[in-house]
């Protein structure tokens, strides 16, 4: 397997004892908000067999194509070795997974623009029914960032599904702005998304655009392309994303 060279200044997070210092401090300061009986670990190369199951019972779940980007056992291994793999544990029970990586030549960043680092890359979260319902889906978003954060990055971005409304929501609640739409490498449409720490609000009138269920996604694509940001979902029987105008 062909893996991508550690970025200078990265010191791979997942065998690093320095940023592994900074995971560990981390999940520490979070343990009080985990459920009773809850706790989040990182993962190792004995767990690869179980992130492949998860994949694989995800998968079968899912009945609508393009809501996440199914990870191969190569992929999956690759996060273990260069990022994070975070496992929601319940009494000793893996409930899901989530990842974390710095952007490489591999994996570039979702959004170009110039960068004095190379910024911190949210990828997929899957959980089951018992993890769902325990929040862990919200809580990971900010555990991920608070590592990157901790560990001095100023910025990190991520993708999401345009029909995947809760993950959209809640990367929206924190603070994640939606500056870009494009179809990714499995041809669906995905908004991209970057927080950068220390970010300024973005004021202005709110111009709403109903996320369609289903189909196309091009009015919100030209609205993005014209200089608007995407910054809060209204949820309903029709949801809505709410755009300013801005660079952000």
């Amino acid at each position: 397997m062909t893996v991508p060279p550690v970025p200078a200044g990265l010191d791979s997070i997942a065998g690093s004892g320095g940023l592994r210092d900074v995971v560990e401090g981390c999940l520490a300061l979070h343990a009080q908000d985990f459920p009773a009986g809850a706790g989040l670990r990182l993962a190792t190369m004995a767990d690869l067999p179980t992130l492949v199951d998860i994949v694989d019972w995800a998968t079968s779940q899912t009945k609508r194509e393009g809501l996440f980007l199914r990870m191969s056992e190569e992929f999956l291994a690759e996060f273990i070795r260069y990022g994070i793999v975070l496992l929601p544990m319940s009494d000793s029970k893996i409930l899901g997974y989530s990842n974390a990586m710095q952007a490489n030549s591999a994996h570039p960043p979702f959004l170009d623009g110039p960068y004095s680092r190379a910024p911190g890359l949210l990828f997929g979260t899957v959980l089951g029914p018992e993890g769902r319902a325990q929040g862990w889906h919200g809580r990971l978003i900010r555990i991920r960032m608070d590592i990157f954060r901790m560990a001095g990055f100023v910025s990190v971005q991520c993708t999401v599904s345009p029909f995947n409304q809760v993950s959209l929501g809640n990367l929206l609640a924190a603070e994640f702005r939606a500056y870009g739409l494009k179809d990714m490498l499995d041809g669906h449409p995905r908004f991209l998304l970057r927080h950068d720490f220390g970010q300024k609000a973005i004021s202005g009138q709110c111009r709403k655009l109903v996320l369609p269920k289903s189909g196309s996604v091009a009015d919100h694509k030209a609205l993005l392309a014209d200089g608007y940001v995407g910054v809060s979902l209204e949820r309903g029987e029709a949801a809505s994303l709410c755009y300013v105008a801005g660079s952000g």
